[in-house]
């Protein structure tokens, strides 16, 4: 991880903190679960405004959530609504995930007669694929020249960056060297994850599939590598859990995934869950014995952190996922886990069952995937630099 350029010192005055999100519901795990109970702990006043959800609640002392829904508004009325709530919580520091936030930022910052630090959370491509995934091929390269513009005018109005991850951050350390940045990864508050000890069951396997149900975020790879599971090893008992959604894109997909569950019913044990909030998805996959994802390697997947990698290895479980170069840049993923071609199915299979058979190896991924939670990948190790970072003047 490349050196912080940013200078650190204590604190001493409250200041005032806004969160400001146009795709993230208010209680995101990096958001609401980490960033803002970091900050209310340092004795900051804390809001969220998030576009995604209607919800306006006060959540321990000091930390407020304004949120609305955005379903029926334009970019325009979203902005004029987000410097309203702005303007009503008066912050000194915004911390803006999306270009939409920064401009809106930036125009209550033209307006306020206070210094004001817009810091742009950096977690996501921008354009990424699926903002382009509903047009026809035709209209693509346009609409992505237009908002990779309106992201580049969006870096020019922020003062300082925070990066998720290496790859994510090339460009803009490229484009605005002046910066200041820091790097805060995705590791979880382990406080939060609470996990069962590993306990491999005769002759069974349980797995656990969560995020939308499509063949570019890999369920095709997942449910082709429980079917070769069947073909080697018959008599095992496969117990699936599928926690997610079909996305509005995905319509195609939905049939063909419905007969391939339809199949695979005959010989596994099949529960479905809509998606879950932050305690009851941790506490839904905590009996998983080996996580898998097995997105597609495409460009952008190939340089995005998956941010469940690190809460599977604080749940204590050994991980197979595809093989990506933002997972061989930041994870020591073969002290816990296996990276495969996505579409290595009966490699994958033959892996998994590799654990079954040889439950030394098994027990010493797990231990390793937590020993490295606690001890590298924890958001303990990196939450005071975080802090100290945004309360700086």
């Amino acid at each position: 991880m490349p050196e912080n350029p940013a200078f650190f010192f204590p604190r001493e005055a409250l200041m005032n903190i806004s969160f400001l999100t146009s795709s993230h519901k208010p209680k995101d795990d990096r958001i609401f679960y980490h960033q803002a109970k970091a900050l209310l702990e340092d004795a900051n006043l804390v809001s969220i405004i998030s576009s995604k959800q209607l919800l306006e609640e006060r959540s321990g002392k000091g930390l407020l959530i304004d949120s609305f829904d955005d379903r029926l508004l334009s970019k325009k009325e979203k902005v004029r609504i987000f410097i309203g709530k702005l303007s009503k919580h008066k912050p000194e520091v915004i911390i803006a995930s999306e270009p939409l936030a920064v401009y809106a930022a930036h125009k209550y910052k033209k307006l306020s007669t206070k210094k004001i630090r817009i810091i742009y959370d950096i977690t996501e491509w921008y354009p990424s694929k699926k903002q382009l995934s509903f047009l026809p091929f035709y209209r693509k390269p346009g609409v992505f020249l237009k908002l990779l513009t309106f992201n580049l005018y969006a870096s020019f109005l922020t003062d300082n960056f925070i990066f998720g991850e290496y790859y994510k951050a090339l460009p803009y350390r490229r484009l605005f060297p002046n910066k200041k940045y820091i790097f805060s990864s995705y590791y979880p508050d382990i406080q939060y994850i609470h996990p069962q000890n590993p306990a491999l069951l005769p002759d069974t396997v349980r797995l656990s599939y969560s995020g939308k149900l499509t063949v570019e975020k890999g369920f095709d790879n997942f449910l082709s590598v429980v079917e070769k599971l069947h073909q080697k090893k018959p008599g095992l008992n496969i117990r699936i859990k599928i926690i997610g959604w079909y996305p509005e894109y995905a319509k195609k997909e939905v049939l063909y995934f419905t007969e391939r569950l339809d199949s695979i019913r005959k010989y596994a044990t099949i529960d479905e869950f809509p998606v879950q909030d932050f305690d009851s998805y941790l506490s839904l996959i905590a009996d998983t014995d080996i996580f898998l994802d097995l997105r597609s390697d495409d460009w952008e997947n190939q340089r995005c952190l998956p941010i469940k990698l690190f809460y599977y290895a604080a749940l204590q479980r050994p991980v197979i996922y595809s093989r990506l170069k933002a997972i061989e840049k930041e994870v020591e993923i073969d002290a816990f886990g296996h990276l495969f071609q996505p579409a290595a199915h009966t490699d994958i299979a033959q892996q998994i069952i590799h654990y079954l058979e040889h439950p030394q190896d098994y027990y010493r991924h797990c231990s390793n995937a937590r020993k490295l939670a606690e001890t590298e990948y924890n958001w303990n190790r990196i939450k005071d630099s975080f802090v100290h970072f945004v309360s700086e003047n």
